[in-house]
């Protein structure tokens, strides 16, 4: 079966590459054709001055807005760009979804998912994440690990009425969170299933593949991978490395680093202890069955961890104490195992309805 994939544009996110890699995986040992559309969400230069303007009056004002970096975003998306032409199957470059790519790439079947994709916050237009370009089409429509992000509903009413009505088109729904459970059902009218993240989908071996060439580092280091630092933030991980007697480095996408994707793998893969507030710094952490701590990002969405982590029982590792938790306590077996059963309920999902 050839498979069409939505998910968050391929450009900005370590992370979010990586779980597209990983879906992509998954299919293709099932025996399917996956692709995914290559959505690129374009942002002239006029935008650009315009989103900088108003950055500048909001900040007068007192109000909190970041500027885009441009310059910035793109070392990373060159950074990122060999990875995904080496072992991401991609359609041309689409600013539009559209239902000529169903019939141009032959598709039997889109999954969207999974990452964020149904949060407006990071999904403009959000109908497109509820494949309205597919209506009316013979297509088999499913959702696999889609996300909201968060426990709360943040669509409009509009938003709302229109993607239920969609989502009810779907002939398989389900979810990255426990809360997004809560949320197809009670706001969308629909039943989903809570499945795992793509990425621990796979083995370990396959991203221990991936980063082979890049040279270990043999020294024990506390690896901060850090989306959104603080002074408070970086006093607590001084404080844990201190106590740990390990060296700092400091890895994160705000400070002009431009890794590739073999070498953010392997940060996980040398590190001694993590520290990180990102979802798949700590979905790596554990796939690389290294100690770890993960602060809550409210901004990005706290449930994200909330249900991952207590899925696997790590809950107590989420805003964790030195004091509290021990830097070795994870019993990995048990970890494993909870995983081993997690991932036969998601290829049972796929395969009911991929079949």
């Amino acid at each position: 079966m050839r498979i069409g994939i939505v998910t968050q544009p391929l450009k900005a996110n370590y992370g979010g590459i990586l779980q597209n890699f990983a879906l992509q995986q998954v299919l293709k040992n099932m025996g399917h054709e996956p692709i995914t559309i290559d959505y690129v969400l374009e942002i002239s230069r006029v935008r650009y001055c315009v989103s900088t303007l108003k950055t500048i009056i909001l900040k007068i004002m007192g109000r909190k807005r970041e500027f885009i970096n441009f310059p910035r975003f793109y070392i990373r998306h060159k950074c990122v760009d060999v990875f995904i032409q080496k072992h991401v199957s991609v359609t041309r470059r689409v600013s539009k979804y559209h239902k000529k790519l169903i019939d141009e790439y032959h598709l039997d079947a889109i999954i969207v998912g999974s990452d964020q994709v149904w949060r407006p916050l990071y999904s403009p237009f959000i109908h497109n994440m509820f494949l309205d370009f597919t209506s009316g089409m013979a297509i088999r429509r499913l959702a696999y690990a889609a996300s909201f992000g968060v426990d709360n509903m943040e669509y409009s009413d509009k938003q709302l009425k229109r993607c239920s009505k969609l989502l009810k088109e779907f002939d398989g729904v389900s979810v990255r969170e426990a809360s997004g459970v809560s949320l197809c059902r009670d706001y969308f009218g629909v039943d989903a299933l809570h499945v795992l993240d793509p990425t621990l989908l796979n083995d370990k071996e396959i991203y221990e593949k991936l980063c082979q060439n890049v040279p270990k580092n043999s020294s024990k280091f506390l690896a901060s991978y850090v989306l959104d630092i603080s002074e408070e933030k970086k006093i607590y991980i001084e404080s844990i490395a201190k106590q740990l007697e390990l060296e700092i480095n400091y890895f994160t996408a705000d400070e002009g680093f431009s890794l590739t994707i073999e070498e953010w793998l392997a940060m996980f893969r040398d590190a001694s202890f993590i520290i990180t507030d990102s979802f798949h710094g700590t979905i790596f952490s554990i796939i690389f069955n290294k100690p770890f701590f993960s602060l809550t990002n409210e901004v990005r969405g706290n449930s994200r961890f909330e249900s991952l982590l207590s899925m696997l029982g790590l809950e107590r590792r989420l805003n964790a104490s030195f004091e509290s938790v021990g830097d070795n306590d994870i019993d990995w077996v048990k970890v494993r195992e909870s995983i081993c059963e997690l991932k036969s309920k998601a290829f049972n999902f796929l395969r009911e309805n991929l079949d």
